[in-house]
């Protein structure tokens, strides 16, 4: 446009040129009238101008509308990678990055001379489909990640040591103590017994048969030792209250004998024949012959039958100066005829005597 704008210019100039006399070379004024046909010529020119530059706009806009889709085409089957971001395209979705530029019509450089030529907008350049881009799972895929599975699989339920560790003990205990009864031996039973009472120390029975099988064997020291212990477990344990008592008896030591069967208090209601024989013993190694006679009356109830009930009474009666209750309790154990020759023979003389 700006050549055009040049060569009517340079013919303007001629024309000026042309048409001047030969006397305003001189300095001549000559005034003439101006010419009607200039002015129309052009603006006809520059309605020719418009009119062809507008024409050549709208041909070049339809040339960048169409050539884009072509290229972004072949674009795709070249290169898949996005023309824009995902996310710009998600937000946007006709927008894109490298867009085509829009090509304006040069206008006159004479403002004045020329109409505005209307603007003609380009069609929006096709938009091909974004890329295949990986959807997010639904909530239903991700549900086999979120939850951990193979963890509580694999996670046994903690058990309890304490529990488990006591009934093994104390079945392997109970299994010790099924062949310890049956042993003939008393060296393999002690051993036995003894690792019972280290997988299960509360084990009644297999400390009762230990007691006996070290009294047996005439471990005294060892028995008693054992029983103390015992003891401190069972306090009230009739059983090894009466086997403390009689190793105490043995040993000539009455007091710490009736010590130890005053743990309870069986005298009034108790029918337990070994305690009342013990205790009544008890009592008359420490010469206390009134309580003595009073627990071998009881036990003469309990068992009229047994000798050496008769007899404990006969000692008891006779030191507390009844004759004729002792004689009479004299002649009651010889006609038992369970006693011991040596103990028949001492009651023979007794009744001589006490005549």
């Amino acid at each position: 446009m700006s050549l055009i704008n040049q060569m009517l210019r340079d013919l303007e100039n001629r024309n000026t040129i042309n048409n001047t006399p030969p006397t305003l070379q001189h300095n001549i004024q000559v005034t003439h009238a101006p010419s009607s046909k200039r002015p129309f010529l052009i603006w006809t020119l520059l309605a020719i101008i418009a009119t062809g530059g507008t024409y050549w706009a709208y041909l070049h806009s339809n040339t960048l509308t169409k050539t884009p889709p072509v290229i972004i085409a072949e674009n795709n089957q070249k290169d898949p990678t996005p023309i824009a971001p995902y996310e710009q395209v998600l937000a946007t979705p006709n927008a894109v990055s490298d867009t085509v530029p829009q090509i304006e019509p040069k206008l006159p450089e004479n403002n004045a001379a020329t109409q505005p030529v209307p603007t003609i907008q380009p069609t929006p350049a096709l938009q091909p489909p974004p890329p295949a881009q990986p959807t997010p799972a639904a909530p239903s895929q991700a549900a086999p990640e979120t939850i951990p599975a193979q963890p509580i699989k694999n996670t046994p339920i903690p058990p309890k040591p304490a529990l488990i560790k006591q009934i093994t003990d104390k079945q392997q205990a109970d299994l010790l103590y099924r062949q310890a009864e049956n042993s003939f031996d008393d060296y393999s039973t002690i051993n036995k017994l003894e690792e019972i009472l280290k997988l299960d120390p509360r084990h009644l029975k297999a400390r009762l048969l230990l007691a006996k099988k070290l009294h047996n064997q005439g471990q005294i020291n060892k028995t008693a030792d054992f029983l103390d212990q015992s003891l401190i477990l069972f306090p009230d344990n009739l059983q090894f209250i009466n086997t403390r008592a009689q190793l105490f008896l043995q040993q000539k030591n009455p007091g710490s004998a009736l010590k130890t069967l005053q743990r309870i208090d069986l005298t009034s209601d108790s029918n337990d024949e070994t305690y009342l024989s013990l205790l009544a013993a008890s009592y008359q190694q420490l010469q206390s012959f009134n309580n003595a006679a009073k627990t071998y009356q009881r036990l003469i109830t309990i068992n009229p039958e047994k000798a050496e009930n008769w007899l404990g009474l006969a000692l008891s009666q006779e030191k507390l100066g009844n004759s004729r209750i002792a004689r009479e309790a004299y002649q009651q154990a010889l006609s038992k005829n369970t006693l011991k020759e040596s103990i028949a023979n001492y009651i023979k003389q007794r009744l001589i005597e006490l005549r």
